[in-house]
C-alpha cells in the first residue's frame, strides 16, 4: 500500500524520483525502494514525504483514504488527487456519464455518425466564432484622414 500511495502522491506532485528525493534529502535509489517496496521508510522520513507531498502518513500507510491533511484548501486538495480520482468524478457527472455511457455502447456505424456530428458542430461554432471583416468604407477613411491631418 505505501508504495502505490508513494508513486501516487509523488506524480500527483508532479515530481520525479530524483527531485522527490533531493526535496527530502536522500538518494533516488531510496525513493525507488520505497516505490517498488524492497524497504520501508523510518517514521521520520515517512513524516518528512507526507509533508513534501502534501498527504497524511495515514494515507500513505493506507490506514485512511483522507489523502491530505484537513488545513489543506479545497484547491490544493483538487491538484494532488490522482488520475483514476479525476476520471471517477467525470463519471460521476451525469451529462458526460450518459454521453460516453451510450456513445460506448453504441455499434460502429452509431459512433462514426455521431463522431461526424461533432465534428460538423465543432466547425460550425468556429465559422461562428469569425469576426466579420469587410473594408472601410470611403467615409471611414475620409474621417480617419480628417483626424490625421486637422
Amino acid at each position: 500500500m505505501l508504495s502505490q500511495r508513494l508513486r501516487i502522491a509523488r506524480k500527483a506532485k508532479g515530481l520525479t524520483q530524483e527531485e522527490l528525493a533531493e526535496l527530502v534529502s536522500t538518494t533516488k535509489g531510496t525513493i525507488s525502494n520505497y516505490e517498488n517496496n524492497h524497504s520501508t521508510p523510518p517514521n521520520d522520513m515517512l513524516r518528512h514525504l507526507a509533508d513534501i507531498l502534501n498527504v497524511t502518513t495515514d494515507w500513505l500507510l493506507g490506514r485512511t483514504d483522507e489523502v491530505t491533511p484537513a488545513s489543506v484548501s479545497a484547491s490544493e486538495a483538487r491538484e494532488k488527487r490522482s488520475l483514476d480520482e479525476l476520471l471517477q468524478e467525470k463519471i460521476d457527472d451525469p451529462d458526460d456519464y450518459y454521453f460516453l455511457d451510450g456513445y460506448l455502447e453504441a455499434s460502429e456505424e452509431e459512433k462514426k455518425e455521431i463522431r461526424r456530428y461533432w465534428y460538423d458542430l465543432r466547425k460550425q461554432w468556429k465559422v461562428r466564432q469569425v469576426k466579420e471583416s469587410r473594408p472601410p468604407s470611403l467615409f471611414d477613411i475620409t474621417e480617419g484622414l480628417k483626424k490625421n491631418n486637422p
